[in-house]
């Protein structure tokens, strides 16, 4: 009986969870070659844990959980193309329980069945699109804050203590999935806490601290391990540090921001050795790079230009928003509207104002420094649910009748699930056309394999190297002089010299050109 209530209960939840898992499953070969930098850099980290070598694990740049459940798996092999396939595995796992924490946040905050089983049909595509096109951690991390907030949105949070561990728990986790979830899950959680120990109505403000206190105790032990084990490796006290290279980046020296849209010193540094054994690139470990740093609080020039950063941060957010829901602002104005409705209960104008508040502080966080379009998958999602949830209390407060609800759940599914349909669509591509392929062509052809540069496609040529099982040592430095290029390759030790997008023969007297305008667009030249 038991179970037959609870399947009564969930039957649309398991629905949607096994659609969900039928569309990635077929989905996946046209995203199964589909890496790029990133990817790249987890997948060697996971496999240098697999091995034991943790000196070359341990990693201050980028975070470890996404790496350590990938590890396991590579315990039963790590050639390049079935480390890959167990990163899609991986991700398409997280998105599964990511449908999962979403839903609990529905319940959270007690959306009606009807409006809820609409959400899950448009969160499908969703997830479906972020679980196979970047097999990074930025959807395990939407996965822990959502299932934070549905926590700490709960309308009984502080009557029992095991929630604030609960928090420091699911923050702990946050961080090791990304390292910038270490001040929002501070500043949010701190923040909420005093919310609901000031404002809040019949709650017991002793049980509200003492979340608080046992939450950040819990987080503070737990992600301290962490902040140990990096901080000795570099020698120096950091939570991270992607924070500071970031920082960094999107200076004037740089400018390598929403302002100025700069390329990463990496590329016309010249070659740099990857920083160990596991490492594909420099890219591995970015923490070696050497910056130069500034603060905005160094002068007034500097505050300036980080004002100036913060604004452009913050136009090119809402660009990315409209960009992938093109009713994001909308969206964004109807819960301003919807506080202001007289006839809606106090507590639905409560739960949006929450809502409304974590999305401008995560986006707030990114816009200080840079914000991407994954980074914001978590705002893609909260935007969504925001908008259903208010089509429900508009229903409940009685302000829109079955018929009109009914019509707008309608017209918010056709508007949702269009665009990662089309993404999905527009993203895949056939087995035989990827860098994955051609990578086989050297190989096998040309048998290039060892050091390798290039003159230019960065990302393209790591990506190469990656499923050749090798170095990538990045661009040379732009010269005129072929002596100064040859130098360059012989003092890195370079086997072999990729050439994009080029129709001149360079005069190399240590090097020989192999591929004779065999692969178009494409020069390789071998060590002598």
């Amino acid at each position: 009986m038991k179970n037959r209530s609870f399947l009564n209960d969930n039957w649309d939840i398991i629905t949607v969870l096994v659609v969900y898992s039928i569309l990635a499953f077929f989905s996946l070969k046209y995203f199964q070659y589909r890496i790029a930098g990133d990817e790249i850099s987890y997948i060697n980290i996971a496999k240098a844990y697999s091995a034991g070598n943790w000196g070359a694990a341990i990693n201050g740049y980028w975070s470890p959980l996404y790496s350590w459940l990938m590890s396991p798996f590579l315990f039963f092999g790590s050639q390049p193309f079935y480390a890959v396939y167990v990163s899609k595995i991986v991700s398409i796992i997280i998105g599964f329980f990511t449908i999962i924490s979403v839903r609990r946040l529905s319940r959270t905050f007690e959306i009606d069945k009807i409006v809820e089983r609409s959400f899950l049909i448009v969160l499908i595509p969703f997830i479906l699109y972020f679980s196979l096109m970047y097999n990074t951690p930025d959807l395990l991390l939407v996965c822990f804050i959502v299932y934070y907030l549905s926590i700490i949105f709960e309308t009984k949070y502080s009557n029992n203590l095991i929630n604030g561990v609960l928090c420091g728990f699911i923050g702990t986790l946050a961080y090791l999935t990304k390292s910038f979830a270490f001040p929002f899950f501070l500043f949010h959680f701190i923040l909420f806490n005093l919310i609901y120990y000031f404002k809040g109505l019949n709650v017991d403000r002793r049980k509200v601290l003492k979340n608080l206190f046992l939450g950040l105790a819990v987080f503070f032990v737990l992600s301290g391990l962490w902040v140990g084990t990096i901080s000795e490796k570099y020698g120096k006290l950091t939570i991270s540090t992607a924070g500071e290279y970031n920082q960094a980046l999107v200076g004037s020296e740089y400018g390598v921001n929403t302002m100025e849209y700069g390329l990463p010193p990496i590329y016309y540094l010249g070659l740099i050795k990857p920083p160990n054994n596991y490492a594909t690139s420099i890219w591995d470990d970015l923490s070696y790079q050497k910056m130069d740093h500034w603060s905005p609080l160094d002068s007034l020039k500097n505050f300036e230009y980080e004002l100036k950063l913060i604004w452009s941060n913050i136009g090119y957010t809402f660009k990315l928003l409209e960009s992938f829901i093109f009713i994001s602002f909308i969206i964004l104005i109807s819960m301003v509207l919807f506080i202001l409705i007289p006839k809606v209960d106090k507590v639905s104008k409560n739960a949006v104002k929450c809502l409304l508040l974590t999305m401008l502080i995560y986006i707030g966080g990114y816009c200080i420094i840079i914000p991407e379009w994954r980074y914001l998958w978590l705002i893609f999602i909260l935007l969504i649910f925001s908008g259903f949830f208010i089509i429900d209390r508009l229903y409940k407060s009685k302000v829109i009748n079955y018929t009109i609800r009914n019509i707008l759940l309608v017209i918010m599914i056709c508007l949702f699930i269009m665009q990662p349909i089309s993404e999905v669509v527009l993203f895949a591509n056939p087995p035989e056309d990827n860098d994955y392929n051609l990578s086989n062509i050297l190989k096998i052809d040309y048998g290039v394999q060892g050091n390798i540069a290039s003159n230019s496609e960065w990302m393209d040529t790591l990506t190469i190297s990656y499923y050749l099982n090798s170095k990538y040592y990045g661009m040379t430095r732009k010269t005129n002089s072929t002596n100064d290029l040859q130098q360059q390759l012989e003092d890195n030790k370079i086997d072999y010299y990729l050439v994009w997008n080029s129709t001149i023969n360079l005069n190399l007297s240590d090097y020989h050109e192999i591929t004779h305008g065999e692969i178009p667009l494409l020069q390789i030249y071998k060590r002598n």
